[in-house]
């Protein structure tokens, strides 16, 4: 990736135009971005409005609901639960749960905390909100992302430990590392500076989650996820992050997927000759995201949209600040590759079947 141009104090300075006139040229409510070094913020920015309900202007503050994004966070916490002996990631699950997730399921025992992170788990990319929910392929077997299977997860951890997610990870990750806006429960604090989810135009206000749900729910900030993004490339002394050995293994690829595309047991990886980037996308309905580590640069980046339409204005950004696609691109892109990779995934779901 070329960073030149974000270094440029010019670049820096013209962050808020860009980013507004990326949103006149979408349909997009808003964007939000943060980039920060080894030791220092390099820059954020953000353009737009938080609610179509009252025109309130989007901030680098703003806190956005990036589900997904909660994946790496909870693959942070479960590797120092694996660190400190109180959840083995290669064991299975049912071990640490009192009652079977999916009663009745055939191979729920070859389900693990480390297939789970990797998405081999071959649960459901969702729960179905009416039907019963099954696993669709062999567990281990084949990439298939799942948010459902994350949520099983949690129940683990939380077994385990004999606490809720949301204390779990404030121990573990939010307090030590000083996220002080991000949570898997809503909180009173967000109300006035929540960039709400917009769809066909419309603000989606029913995103409050009462209790953690690690699948679904997720508030944080571009700067705020930046400061866990950090942890996972600068090397860490203090005894509440990982261990050195601890990340490296978190951050091994575990599976192959197609064109340099990989999956290590917490987030996505791409390769290619210029080094390895670790990625992270957020795509549920009104709210998009993506995050990028690049190691060899000791930089990482997170940008956040608010509305159905956002990885317009991701990819925008992205092309204009680093001349290039995003991870995100790759993946979700049309390759001839992909193309292969998703018929060998739909076969091995009929065999399964």
């Amino acid at each position: 990736m070329n960073y030149e141009k974000i270094r440029e104090e010019k670049y820096r300075s013209t962050l808020t135009d860009r980013l507004t006139g990326i949103l006149t040229r979408s349909v997009c409510k808003g964007i939000s971005v943060a980039i920060c070094g080894e030791a220092s913020v390099l820059l954020k920015g953000a353009a737009g409005i938080q609610s179509q309900i009252d025109n309130s202007p989007l901030t680098t503050d703003s806190v956005f609901w990036a589900d997904q994004l909660a994946a790496p966070v909870v693959a942070y916490a479960a590797w120092k639960l694996h660190e400190e002996g109180i959840l083995n990631l290669d064991r299975p699950l049912t071990e640490y749960t009192a009652e079977p997730f999916l009663p009745g399921e055939r191979n729920l025992d070859y389900v693990t905390g480390r297939s789970v992170l990797s998405h081999t788990s071959g649960f459901p990319l969702r729960k179905h909100p009416t039907l019963p929910t099954h696993i669709e392929l062999m567990p281990t077997t084949v990439f298939s992302y799942s948010n459902y299977a994350l949520l099983y997860l949690q129940r683990a951890m939380e077994q385990a430990t004999k606490t809720d997610l949301q204390a779990l990870v404030n121990e573990l990750v939010f307090q030590p590392f000083r996220m002080n806006s991000s949570s898997f429960v809503w909180k009173e604090e967000f109300a006035e500076k929540f960039a709400h989810p917009h769809v066909k135009g419309q603000a989606n206000q029913r995103v409050r989650a009462e209790k953690p749900n690690a699948s679904k729910y997720f508030y944080t900030t571009p700067m705020d996820y930046c400061l866990f993004l950090n942890k996972l490339f600068v090397p860490q002394t203090s005894r509440k992050c990982l261990a050195p050995l601890t990340l490296e293994k978190m951050l091994q690829p575990q599976v192959e997927l197609f064109g340099g595309l990989k999956w290590t047991a917490g987030m996505g990886l791409f390769e290619d000759k210029n080094g390895r980037y670790y990625w992270q996308f957020g795509d549920n309905e009104g709210s998009k995201s993506l995050a990028l580590i690049d190691p060899q640069a000791d930089l990482c980046i997170c940008a956040m949209s608010n509305d159905a339409h956002g990885f317009d204005a991701l990819n925008a950004f992205w092309k204009d600040a680093f001349a290039g696609a995003s991870p995100w691109e790759k993946y979700r892109g049309f390759s001839l590759e992909k193309a292969a990779f998703d018929q060998k995934v739909k076969a091995a779901k009929k065999k399964y079947s």
